[in-house]
């Protein structure tokens, strides 16, 4: 789950401090789908899931380079459309992941960790397409958002610091701001803080998760 975290790590710091072009946005893409492929490797998925994930990078990867080779807002779209559809499919490979595991332990909260930080990218996809199709000014304080503005505004919202200098405009804008905040911090406040009180601990599994028979692991 270390190498999750670290891709996905990197992953914000690309997004946050590369130059946004569209060269540049195949190296996230790129970065998030090697963070896929890591949790698909430790969650245990079946064949078929993991099949039509790893059918999902390279197409994403394929449609990121022509989108930055021809540039302009189609290429944008394009690529926001891709980052979220696998910044979706990997909490699910996370989960799984952390489910194969009876005892709460940092790989549990790295995995919770690594969950947040994909919130954060995802709102960031979200707000890029709805500001691209968007032809109005969407943001207070930034003629027309990009990347890092976007990634920004999204972390400063999940984490409800609010700094003020970027704000939504639209209705719809704002309508996704107020569920991310709420979204951050109930997870904060619920599902982090509860793993980080039980660390150590064991929970109860469903023998379906483990593979036993009959059997629940306590």
């Amino acid at each position: 789950m270390g190498t999750v975290l670290a891709l996905l790590s990197l992953a914000v710091i690309w997004h946050s401090a590369a130059p946004y072009t569209g060269w540049s946005r195949v190296v996230a893409i790129s970065l998030e789908g090697a963070a896929l492929i890591s949790a698909l490797t430790i969650s245990g998925e079946t064949p078929k899931f993991r099949r039509a994930a790893l059918v999902l990078i390279p197409v994403a990867l394929i449609l990121a380079i022509l989108g930055a080779a021809t540039g302009g807002e189609v290429g944008l779209l394009t690529t926001s459309i891709l980052g979220l559809m696998i910044v979706i499919v990997s909490p699910i490979a996370i989960i799984r992941a952390v489910l194969r595991h009876p005892i709460i332990n940092l790989q549990t909260v790295a995995a919770a960790v690594c969950i947040y930080l994909i919130l954060g990218l995802l709102f960031a996809y979200i707000l890029g397409i709805e500001s691209t199709i968007d032809k109005g000014a969407f943001f207070a304080g930034a003629d027309r958002p990009y990347g890092p503005d976007l990634l920004y505004f999204s972390f400063t919202t999940l984490t409800t610091t609010g700094y003020g200098d970027i704000a939504a405009l639209t209705r719809i804008g704002r309508t996704t701001a107020i569920a991310e905040a709420m979204i951050g911090q109930l997870y904060l406040v619920t599902v982090l803080a509860i793993l980080v009180s039980n660390l150590g601990k064991e929970r109860r599994v469903d023998p379906s998760e483990t593979g036993a028979d009959k059997e629940q692991a306590t």
